[in-house]
């Protein structure tokens, strides 16, 4: 299992939407179209557990306008939910950190909520309100907690590797709710997709296993399942409906030379992604085959990217 020790966060940006009209991005925030898109947020995760707060639009001249110390556990994949609230997994800590948004460098967790295992890597919402949270605890696990969450909230469920079988949830980086509610993983050998309902027994209605190495996950209004592969090649690997045990990348995009981590869509449907080299990449919409990706933020010490309040 990878870890990235990375360097401080740059200065150095680009310019971003300063208000979110309409929910052309994904599902990855349900009723995305009700949040008001004011910051940038990415987590380092060198071991100082700090997450960097930008304001929206960014320019060359940027600089964080907060550092929120977020513990010293490593603050992995970011994610805000449907009430603009900020979920911070802390790897080694069976703690994923909720904020009331926006962050202030004095912002402490409005509360904690406990995973079933010592790993917490990315958190996922449904169209309910249930949150997932993905945990690369060897074997793998993902905690459902029943919505709307708050301090007190326990996993109702949890879907383990014993579930799936040997070759699922090994290591589980990325996970997304699509907008049709199918949930899919992403792990060191798999892509897995499951369909509702979710439960312990549940086991993949689809495992795709393009190559190793999968992290940051996301899934468009299309249901296009995107995913960040952290070899050392940086691509990114698009896959169109349906997913099936025998899919392949509908088509990649070539990003870095350096590992990709995070992923995230603005409120523009562009997609952003964190490399393992701390440079942060835009790739505009309308994604296609042609797309490139364009240098935004370098120096950031990266781990996760999300947009927020």
């Amino acid at each position: 299992m990878k870890r990235f020790p990375f360097a401080a966060l740059g200065a150095t940006g680009v310019a971003l939407m300063l208000l979110l009209t309409a929910c052309t991005s994904t599902n990855d925030i349900p009723n995305v179209h009700l949040l008001t898109f004011k910051h940038m947020y990415v987590s380092n995760d060198s071991g100082s557990g700090v997450i960097y707060v930008y304001n929206l639009p960014v320019t060359s001249s940027s600089t964080p306008v907060a550092t929120v110390s977020a513990g010293s556990d490593d603050p992995r994949e970011l994610f805000v939910d449907s009430s603009g609230r900020l979920f911070v997994p802390e790897l080694n800590s069976s703690t994923v950190q909720v904020y009331s948004l926006p962050l202030t460098a004095s912002s402490t967790p409005a509360f904690n909520l406990t995973t079933s295992q010592p790993e917490p890597e990315s958190v996922a919402q449904d169209a309910a309100g249930n949150i997932y949270v993905a945990d690369i605890r060897s074997g793998g696990y993902i905690d459902v907690f029943h919505g709307p969450v708050n301090g007190a909230a326990s996993p109702s469920a949890t879907i383990s590797n014993n579930a799936v079988g040997s070759t699922g949830l090994e290591y589980p980086y990325g996970i997304a709710i699509a907008p049709n509610g199918d949930l899919y993983a992403s792990d060191t050998d798999d892509i897995n997709q499951f369909t509702p309902p979710f439960t312990a027994s549940s086991v993949p209605s689809a495992s795709v296993a393009p190559n190793d190495d999968n992290y940051g996950l996301r899934v468009d209004s299309n249901n296009r399942v995107f995913v960040a592969n952290a070899s050392a090649t940086g691509v990114l690997n698009v896959y169109t409906q349906p997913v099936t045990n025998s899919s392949t990348p509908a088509f990649n995009i070539n990003v870095s030379g350096a590992p990709l981590l995070g992923l995230a869509f603005d409120g523009s449907g562009n997609l952003w992604t964190v490399d393992g080299n701390g440079v942060v990449w835009e790739i505009k919409s309308p994604i296609t085959s042609s797309s490139t990706a364009t240098q935004v933020l370098t120096g950031t010490g990266g781990y996760g990217i999300v947009f927020g309040p």
